[in-house]
């Protein structure tokens, strides 16, 4: 007769098949599932703007899918309620190489007289350098993305290889919170299929 409880037992058991190493499907599909929870929160985020940064997110993607040429997307959010009030996709492919989502937004908010320093700005991927100096320049309270500079690059879209981060703490003006890796389950699909032959420059 066993001296090991029925509780003890079940204890190994469990421990053995916690330790036990998963197929690599299954490992695949644990560090995706990880990914997704591993959102890196800078600064001040309440509990309930990440959950409206979180909710926002396919609203931004949905932009980036109705861009023509450049799948990059960014919504405004009001802290207040957690709407999104207003929305932009990037148009760069129309000769103005500016025209990048974030940009795009920012400039069709100044026009409706939204108040930039109230507001979140939430983007389907990493803000490039001239984009992150805008929303500084702008005053935004929080930036979130979805897809890092570094994933594009390694998936073959030409990027300037500067992080959002390293701006905005090189930054004299008011430095806003960030967010990264948001909803990148959502975000990342976007960018895989897009062709290193391209040659075109982000967004």
């Amino acid at each position: 007769m066993s001296s090991r409880s029925p509780s003890r037992r079940r204890f190994l058991c469990a421990a053995a098949t916690a330790a036990a190493p998963l197929p690599l499907g299954g490992a695949l599909a644990h560090a995706e599932a990880r990914a997704r929870t591993d959102t890196d929160w800078m600064g001040d985020w309440p509990s309930p703007l990440r959950a409206a940064v979180r909710a926002a997110m396919p609203v931004a993607v949905r932009h980036a899918r109705a861009s023509a040429k450049w799948p990059f997307g960014a919504v405004l959010v009001d802290p207040a309620d957690g709407a999104v009030v207003a929305g932009a996709g990037n148009s760069s492919e129309s000769g103005d190489p500016t025209a990048h989502a974030e940009v795009n937004l920012l400039r069709s908010a100044a026009a409706a007289g939204i108040d930039l320093p109230g507001h979140v700005l939430v983007s389907t991927a990493e803000p490039c350098p001239m984009c992150a100096g805008a929303l500084l320049w702008g005053g935004v309270r929080a930036v979130a993305y979805g897809t890092s500079i570094a994933r594009l690059i390694a998936w073959g879209v030409p990027q300037i290889d500067v992080p959002l981060t390293e701006l905005v703490r090189k930054s004299l003006l008011p430095r806003p919170s960030v967010a990264r890796a948001v909803r990148t389950e959502i975000t990342d699909p976007l960018y895989r299929s897009l062709s290193r032959a391209t040659g075109d420059s982000h967004v």
